[in-house]
């Protein structure tokens, strides 16, 4: 009997102590050497960025003054690996790490079907339009010698461009120029937009270990030494503490729990919310995240947006201003094809045709370790100028919104290797420890079955003997 009260004792101990559970939570928390931190740092995914450019098909028309919009065609996608890794890390005593960011792209020929680095299409000139537009406020004794310039190079905001030379830049004597006197501006002598979108160079993060939370581990706690970003005003707008940068979640996702996903190109950190927790990935439980109703609203509808509103002026509902953050460029982030932005912003060109199904993100995470299964962060970059009219070539271009080019983070989903090892840790352990449980309790519950069964038979035979003895005393007597 007493071996099964053992047993039943090791199966109720396990149930609350949950062996399976407390070893988890050990794995998640990151230190030198251990196995989820090793994932983290350089994540064996396959990350991808496709880009998707915007061709004006109507260049000349528009700027001789014959066409009254642009005509814009999506060309896409440029597919490029992310090599994505955390760099020169240190551990800190407070339960954070301190690292640099890495995120290297690689062109990958074979996914991007027949488009190639050197296709020419007719662009925004960056380089022209930023200047402009950063000119353009400036006194007369400023913008003179750039408008000359302009003027004798005969240089136009939209002109032919290689894929890459407007991705990446290209050197030219106008951003010479405009460093030279805008000296507070720009310290690059090339304009292009992934280039500064993936210009980690002087970037530093810390990150929670788990130490103190194990379900926080992998998440931010600092970027460039602030919980803040220093581009907004109110913690609504400016926290980051706590988002992930898509390598890894909070662990532990509860019903009601909303994430926060942030990354530099993004200027701020992105609230997910929970669209369904029945789904699976390659096996694996997964709730979907998706960005909040009126993320870009800038206060029309959320009142918290309104720290959004840069120097106190807002951009129409769907534009996220984020000159703070592209380095004076007057650049807005929105959602592909301006998708859920106010209608007025799509009267700016034709051919941006938004589309729920092919332009919204979505997050697939396991909700026990906070692992990606499946991500897709979708963005467009545009230029939103002021009045141009004082600048030489560009008067057409005053008060528009100039989409450039949208672009998709994706990572598709697990590699074979990285799956079966987390299939292993959350299907098999988690079963295999029910089993322990369950047969602990059971096989404890038969010891005792039996060692009761032992006593009732044992106490039924004694107390036959008794009677019997009873009956043949009485009968002895009389």
């Amino acid at each position: 009997m007493a071996a099964g009260f053992m047993f039943i004792i090791c199966g109720a101990l396990v149930h609350i102590l949950d062996p399976y559970l407390l070893i988890f939570k050990w794995k998640l928390i990151f230190q030198e050497g251990s196995e989820i931190f090793n994932l983290w740092r350089t994540p064996p995914v396959d990350l991808y960025i496709k880009i998707y450019l915007f061709n004006v098909t109507n260049a000349e028309d528009f700027m001789a003054g014959r066409a009254e919009k642009m005509q814009i065609e999506e060309v896409g996608p440029y597919v490029y690996r992310e090599l994505m890794s955390h760099d020169n890390i240190t551990f800190n005593d407070n339960g954070t790490l301190s690292t640099r960011p890495h995120h290297p792209l690689i062109f990958q020929k074979g996914l991007s079907g027949n488009l190639r680095e050197d296709d020419v299409f007719m662009m925004p000139n960056i380089a022209l339009l930023s200047i402009a537009h950063v000119a353009a406020s400036q006194p007369y004794f400023i913008r003179w010698p750039i408008n000359l310039l302009i003027r004798q190079t005969k240089v136009q905001p939209l002109e032919r461009q290689t894929a890459r030379e407007f991705m990446y830049g290209y050197p030219t004597t106008l951003t010479t120029l405009g460093y030279t006197f805008l000296p507070n501006w720009i310290s690059f002598d090339k304009v292009g937009l992934i280039d500064r979108m993936y210009d980690f160079d002087d970037d530093f993060e810390t990150f929670f270990t788990g130490e103190t939370s194990a379900s926080m581990s992998g998440l931010y706690d600092t970027y460039l030494g602030s919980p803040d970003l220093a581009q907004w005003n109110g913690a609504h707008c400016s926290n980051i503490r706590n988002a992930s940068d898509g390598t890894k979640f909070k662990s532990f996702i509860e019903p009601d729990d909303q994430l926060l996903f942030f990354r530099k190109s993004m200027c701020r950190a992105q609230i997910l919310i929970q669209n369904g927790t029945d789904h699976e990935v390659d096996g694996l439980k997964a709730t979907k995240f998706v960005f909040e109703e009126n993320a870009l609203d800038n206060g029309e509808f959320d009142p918290r947006n309104k720290c959004y509103c840069r120097k106190g002026s807002c951009l129409p509902r769907g534009l996220i201003d984020v000159t703070s953050c592209y380095y004076g460029f007057p650049i807005a982030l929105s959602y592909p094809h301006f998708l859920d932005a106010d209608p007025k912003v799509l009267a700016h060109v034709n051919g941006s045709r938004p589309d729920p199904k092919l332009h919204r993100s979505h997050f697939m995470i396991n909700p026990v370790s906070g692992l990606p299964l499946e991500l897709s962060v979708k963005f467009q970059i545009n230029m939103v100028l002021d009045d141009l009219s004082s600048m030489a070539h560009c008067e057409k271009f005053s008060k528009l919104v100039v989409p450039a080019l949208w672009f998709e983070i994706t990572m598709p989903g697990l590699p074979k290797t990285l799956l079966s090892r987390f299939i292993f840790y959350l299907k098999i352990l988690p079963f295999g420890d029910q089993v322990v449980k369950h047969s602990l309790l059971a096989f404890g519950g038969i010891l005792l079955l039996v060692a009761i069964t032992k006593v009732s038979l044992t106490l039924s035979s004694a107390y036959s003997s008794a009677y019997r003895i009873s009956n043949e005393l009485r009968e002895s007597l009389w």
